[in-house]
């Protein structure tokens, strides 16, 4: 928990196509013995088990994500305990787009744990669990070009979905984020080093 002092969970949070885990791969290769990470994106429910939105199944929704899971995940690695995560990472498994299978990851606790998602500050239980928080920003038009492999590809669900979602559950999140690093000029390299300034202090 927080009053663990050997160990800073700190939130990377910010719309979807931001480069929060771009981010969080960065800082995770460049320390691999101090920083540890987790990502929202492995806490999704099952597509059946997603909400409906026009008739398409909603991912940027909240009730899409198991928080209870992710809560219970921190507090055992806040208790020293390792934990197994079923990863879609495309470093740790490059071949989730064409097999659609997460593989198993172990995640050991570590004196710094990320945790990198869209809704990460959306979940007062989780928000507790927090020792600092970041809010990458930036527009929507600029973090959607970023994600090249996406763009174009459905349209419709960018405008009835992520769009609104991210107005209604993202944005707002941003009251409660520690740090607001705009990242709308800023490259990789520079993000990294504005987060380490950050967490290193």
């Amino acid at each position: 928990m927080k009053d663990n002092k050997s160990l800073k969970f700190i939130g990377i949070t910010g719309g979807s196509g931001v480069g929060k885990s771009t981010l969080c791969n960065a800082l995770k290769n460049k320390y691999p013995d101090m920083i540890e990470y987790i990502q929202l994106d492995d806490y999704f429910k099952p597509s059946n088990d997603k909400p409906m939105i026009e008739g398409m199944r909603n991912s940027d929704h909240p009730d899409a994500l198991y928080f209870n899971k992710l809560e219970n995940d921190l507090v055992k690695l806040s208790n020293g305990e390792s934990i197994i995560l079923n990863t879609k990472n495309e470093i740790l498994n490059p071949d989730y787009e064409k097999t659609k299978i997460k593989i198993p990851r172990e995640i050991h606790s570590k004196p710094i744990i990320l945790v990198e998602g869209f809704l990460v500050l959306h979940e007062e239980k989780i928000r507790k669990l927090l020792n600092i928080s970041i809010f990458l920003d930036a527009e929507h038009k600029k973090r959607w070009d970023r994600r090249i492999h996406l763009a174009n590809k459905n349209k419709e669900y960018e405008e009835k979905v992520i769009i609104p979602m991210h107005n209604q559950f993202v944005e707002p999140t941003k009251q409660h984020a520690k740090y607001i690093i705009d990242v709308s000029n800023l490259n990789k390299d520079e993000v990294l080093k504005k987060v380490e300034e950050i967490i290193f202090k």
